[in-house]
């Protein structure tokens, strides 16, 4: 046997050594371990045996349990085995004061789980890590598991209440920047995460707010490439393809070589590949298109990690091929889309109801507890804490009652305005009475025939997406007073003249976005634009007015609905 001075990492390293590698410090154990195993398995698994066993002979609670996390290290393959290693690890130090190793042996659990696909379970382990946190007060913790429950939440669709959660762990590991080295990462990688949401949404002017908080602070960090793929993808929305295209290749890159591409790696990658793919079809390279949305099916296959945002490139793939009539081609990439529906529908369904059930509602009875103790406290001799806690459970059992029927009411209303067919203004002709309505307005029959067929001409051609139209205005073009104009429109459509535009212009966007899924990437203020608004709060006020819902809403439910 040779001494502790005469091992390198140029030798093989055998279990035989494991007495000499004890005599070594625990750093020197971690790093030795750390920089052989990517490259050398059999090596670092001595080094892990020689941490963990060091560990116990010194009866160290922390080093041992490092020492099981180490060796969970080594079975990357192998999830089961990861776990039993993580398990020890956590059996060790339990009921001990090293509360933060705790909480992150839970949320490491969560996250590889996660990983592997298992949602129900990975939520089973942050829950744990949670509960022990908040307990605890590991406030770091507390925010990194709130993050990773949002990105389950993300991951099914429950955008709003992942973007809350995304938003509350933003807020603490703001506090902590300046603290520690490499302290920005956990805030950048919230960032990010903000980023992809409000992209999913199709809120592009917010994503973009949230880039360009991060963007400088990213340069020179391991995840500088995350924003870079960010980068490309704001390029696509600009219809700039080939800057899109160099821009996302480079992130990717950068990417690919960062430490943090195996725990945030799939999400973003088939981000990326995703947009490739889009690029190149706004091109016209079909082609070189479908191997990006290809490899986006290699990643799903292999991962076993099913993300919504891969659907789309099944069915980029399946229209490909079917501009090509390749049917056996057709048919295999369907029958795919068809298992990964099934899988992740039935994962939807399971883990939508774990949410609710395991971390919602234990949320609001918490909050519930809160109210009724702290209303006890103010008033102990009576009970009129009691009665106001009734109150307030009351109003908040209504409110989320009233929520929900909202819910339905705008999904009702939603389904109205995809059955109806496309609204036209209804042009009153009753010529026999001409006469009649024309003395009724103070008008003459041949000024108001004239103002009619000017009307029906100005709808035909749209004059009322010109943005500041007015009375005045529209008047002025069609030869006649304003007076006469306001006349005419309220008797003939029976509404005053700012109504009477404002409908015509809901009408025809309504219409548009249903016919143009273009427009549905657009933000609310450029829909409001391409409607003949001048600003984005007076076109969602008078698009609730005439619908019953808000058009961000209208605008999801139709991704949704095409989807």
């Amino acid at each position: 046997m040779f001494g502790l001075q005469g091992i390198s990492y140029s030798q093989k390293i055998t279990s035989s050594d494991l007495d000499s590698l004890i005599g070594l410090d625990f750093k020197e154990l971690h790093d030795k371990f750390y920089k052989t195993i990517e490259t050398n398995r059999s090596t670092a698994e001595v080094y892990a045996k020689a941490y963990l066993q060091k560990g116990k002979n010194l009866d160290s609670v922390f080093e041992t349990s490092k020492g099981f996390f180490y060796m969970s290290k080594l079975f990357m393959d192998n999830h089961e085995q990861r776990i039993v290693y993580l398990d020890s690890a956590l059996d060790i130090v339990k009921n001990t004061w090293h509360v933060q190793q705790i909480a992150y042996l839970h949320t490491y659990k969560g996250a590889i789980t996660q990983a592997k696909g298992d949602y129900d379970k990975a939520l089973d382990y942050y829950l744990e890590g949670l509960a022990h946190s908040k307990k605890h007060e590991v406030l770091f913790y507390v925010s990194a598991l709130q993050s990773n429950i949002a990105s389950l939440k993300r991951k099914f669709g429950k955008y709003e209440e992942a973007k809350l959660l995304f938003k509350e762990s933003l807020l603490y590991r703001k506090t902590r920047l300046g603290k520690k080295r490499n302290d920005s990462i956990p805030y950048l990688l919230t960032l990010s995460n903000l980023v992809t949401i409000y992209r999913q949404t199709k809120e592009i002017d917010s994503a973009l707010y949230f880039y360009k908080q991060g963007v400088e602070m990213s340069k020179n960090t391991d995840i500088e490439g995350l924003f870079r793929m960010n980068e490309g993808m704001f390029y696509y929305y600009n219809k700039e393809y080939i800057n899109a295209i160099e821009t996302l290749n480079a992130g990717l890159d950068e990417f690919l070589k960062s430490k943090y591409r195996q725990g945030y790696g799939h999400h973003n990658i088939i981000d990326t590949y995703l947009f490739l793919g889009k690029s190149y079809n706004a091109l016209s390279k079909k082609e070189k298109a479908l191997i990006y949305f290809k490899k986006i099916d290699s990643i799903v296959q292999q991962s076993h990690n099913l993300i919504s945002e891969s659907r789309p490139a099944y069915l980029e793939i399946i229209k490909y091929y079917k501009t090509l009539k390749d049917k056996n081609y057709q048919l295999y990439y369907i029958n795919r889309l068809l298992h990964n529906d099934s899988i992740f529908n039935s994962k939807h369904k399971s883990l939508s109801v774990k949410l609710v059930k395991e971390y919602d509602t234990p949320l609001l009875l918490i909050k519930k507890e809160e109210l009724i103790t702290e209303l006890k406290s103010k008033n102990s001799q009576s009970h009129f804490g009691l009665i106001l806690s009734s109150i307030i459970i009351l109003i908040i059992t209504s409110i989320l009652f009233f929520s929900y029927r909202k819910n339905k009411q705008y999904q009702k209303r939603f389904e109205d305005l995809m059955n109806s067919t496309k609204k036209e203004v209804i042009i009153e002709k009753h010529e026999n009475k001409i006469t009649e309505e024309s003395s009724s307005i103070g008008i003459t029959e041949e000024v108001v025939e004239i103002i009619l067929k000017e009307l029906d001409q100005f709808e035909k051609n749209k004059g009322f997406l010109e943005m500041n139209i007015t009375s005045g205005v529209l008047a002025k073009k069609i030869n006649t007073n304003s007076k006469y104009l306001t006349k005419v429109i309220k008797y003939h459509r029976q509404k005053s003249f700012s109504p009477y535009i404002n409908d015509l212009r809901i009408d025809y966007i309504t219409n548009q976005l249903k016919l143009d899924s273009r427009l549905q990437n657009y933000t609310i203020k450029a829909l409001a634009a391409e409607a003949g608004f001048n600003s984005a709060e007076v076109f969602s006020k008078y698009f609730f007015k005439k619908t019953g819902i808000y058009p961000s809403y209208f605008v999801k439910r139709l991704l949704t609905h095409q989807s």
